[in-house]
């Protein structure tokens, strides 16, 4: 009986240190949201933008998916405008874009060119609340949240410095 346990000592002390000195553990990350961790950056995701643009990104606050249209936009998949909102925003056309943000999915980046303004639109049928910034690639980096109704729209005006506001 003695061997035995002695036997089992050792075949569970040998299984402990074999672990232990492993060099191909993998190390499983999570954040509050629970959201998946991914091997992409922000600089990554920055980089797709065009020289000279300014880096935004997007993230979902509620409901559990939003569907959002961008127009003034440096890259996109169609063009869009004209938009003539209140100063200090200027006229916006252009290139523009359909962002579909989802809890799987609640990131996203675009890119806004210095000085420009731009348009988001909820094609969504419910509020979507999200927050937002024209300088995701720099840290820290301040977001500006925003509650848009189904079928409403927003105007937002950057500086030369990607710093974002509302058009009032």
């Amino acid at each position: 009986m003695t061997f035995f346990s002695i036997l089992v000592c050792f075949s569970l002390m040998l299984t402990t240190v074999s672990c232990d000195k492993s060099t191909d553990q993998s190390q499983t990350q999570s954040n509050s949201q629970n959201w998946p961790v991914t091997v992409r950056t922000i600089l990554d995701e920055c980089s797709d933008c065009p020289v000279g643009c300014c880096c935004c990104g997007i993230e979902l606050i509620s409901p559990l998916s939003a569907k959002l249209q961008f127009c003034g936009l440096c890259e996109g998949d169609y063009l869009c405008g004209t938009y003539s909102p209140d100063p200090p925003c200027s006229s916006i056309s252009g290139i523009g874009k359909e962002i579909n943000l989802t809890s799987l999915h609640p990131r996203e980046v675009f890119c806004v060119e210095p000085g420009a303004s731009f348009r988001i639109f909820n094609a969504g049928t419910g509020p979507a609340t999200f927050k937002f910034t024209c300088q995701y690639d720099v840290t820290p980096n301040t977001f500006t949240t925003v509650t848009i109704a189904a079928g409403d729209e927003r105007f937002f005006h950057n500086d030369g410095s990607c710093i974002t506001a509302e058009c009032h």
